[in-house]
């Protein structure tokens, strides 16, 4: 049986140059191998999303989302319901942002039955549009859902948030 540890780690890119910021979550190991393969596709689609907005690339981001009315994204106390208002905020924050930089610390999967899980981490998130820079630190939760045919998890749901500045 594999050590989730070490998959998580090396599906966050713990790989010099990879930028993915520390796994230091730990879920419960796996009773079966295919769960522990469920929980590292969880990972590497964690990573590919956090590696979309650093190329800050819409065409990256967007087969990582279910495409439907359900598909919820959302920031700071602001819902996107639907894929065409999640889609547009995605859009939205891409072309508004030069530079997108993110750190995951803390990421941890747990399993929703066969087809679901959940994915929470810290985040810290750089944005710049050129002039200005935000940084801002929060909390991550992504619920992805297998995708019709069982061979890739899609985002269903996305969460961010972070706490005022005193």
């Amino acid at each position: 049986m594999r050590c989730l540890a070490v998959v998580a780690v090396l599906a966050l890119g713990a790989a010099p140059g990879c930028g993915g910021g520390s796994n230091n979550g730990r879920a419960a190991p796996p009773t079966d191998p295919a769960a522990g393969d469920a929980f590292a596709a969880v990972f590497r689609a964690v990573e590919q999303w956090r590696q979309g907005w650093e190329v800050r690339s819409l065409d990256a981001l967007t087969p990582l989302y279910r495409q439907d009315g359900n598909t919820v994204v959302v920031y700071q106390g602001r819902a996107h319901v639907g894929w065409p208002q999640a889609q547009n905020y995605l859009r939205q924050t891409v072309e508004g942002a030069r530079t997108v930089h993110l750190s995951l610390e803390g990421g941890q999967v747990t399993s929703i039955g066969t087809s679901g899980a959940t994915y929470s981490a810290r985040l810290t998130r750089e944005l710049s549009d050129g002039a200005v820079t935000v940084t801002d630190e929060g909390f991550l939760t992504v619920t992805f859902a297998r995708a019709p045919g069982g061979d890739r998890w899609e985002i269903v749901s996305e969460h961010y948030s972070y706490p005022p500045v005193p």
